[in-house]
């Protein structure tokens, strides 16, 4: 059975609060980070299905967004995913209230002995991304790396065009100590396939357990000679109790 959000820990939680940056003499706006609200569900996919199509570079090399059933399957990956409710928002803020949605990061629990499987899902590009991931992520054992039995992953991350550059993305990075102390839980670690992500993890101090060429999947009947990034990369953090 699937890691569960304790009853406990209800969602609401607001991890972090933050300024962002001043540009052209205008004031940056606050901004903040809290845990998804169940009414956001749909909006915060439709989000992860533009970046699916538009940025993220496995999909746009496989032509992704041209591929309707690997959209329709990637919707239904994300939101059994999201049904965990560890998944985390950023907004704007207002007199401490939350206001325009701006990014999101798509959170999820893996432990070692969940027996789980995932089906396999139908759309092609979806499945070469998928297998690509897979192939990368047998190249290191997260759980023996760390030493650990559960571990808070990630399976997409997305910021809206006009809010890049304010750091966003390092904020939803950073943000998974605080809700892995909350929860008990000693590391997280995911794999990062875009270089713009992974030169973000790495300024998040998150370290490289094993990286994978793109070009290596030639082996594996899936062609991304033409990706625009070179490689994937597994990349995590234990956090010191």
């Amino acid at each position: 059975m699937a890691w569960k959000r304790p009853h406990d820990v209800p969602v609401g939680i607001v991890w972090s609060r933050f300024k962002g940056k001043d540009r052209d003499g205008v004031p940056g706006l606050m901004y903040q980070i809290r845990d998804m609200d169940e009414s956001y569900k749909e909006v915060c996919i439709d989000m992860l299905c533009d970046t699916f199509k538009n940025d993220d570079p496995l999909s746009v090399a496989l032509g992704g967004r041209d591929d309707q059933e690997s959209i329709n399957s990637a919707r239904a990956y994300w939101s059994k995913y999201i049904d965990q409710k560890m998944s985390i928002a950023c907004f704007t803020e207002v007199d401490g209230e939350p206001k325009e949605l701006i990014g999101f990061n798509l959170l999820v629990v893996l432990r070692n002995y969940d027996d789980e499987e995932m089906e396999l899902p139908e759309g092609e590009v979806l499945r070469k991304i998928l297998k690509t991931i897979t192939v990368a992520e047998n190249l290191v054992d997260v759980f023996e790396f760390y030493g650990i039995d559960t571990y808070l992953s990630s399976c997409g991350m997305t910021v809206l065009p006009p809010y890049r550059g304010q750091n966003i993305g390092a904020r939803l990075l950073e943000v998974r100590e605080k809700i892995c102390k909350r929860f008990g839980i000693k590391a997280t670690c995911t794999t990062f396939t875009a270089i713009s992500s992974q030169v973000l993890a790495a300024k998040c101090n998150f370290e490289v357990l094993a990286t994978f060429d793109y070009s290596d999947m030639l082996e594996h009947g899936v062609d991304l000679t033409n990706c625009k990034s070179v490689c994937a990369k597994i990349m995590g953090k234990k956090y010191i109790e």
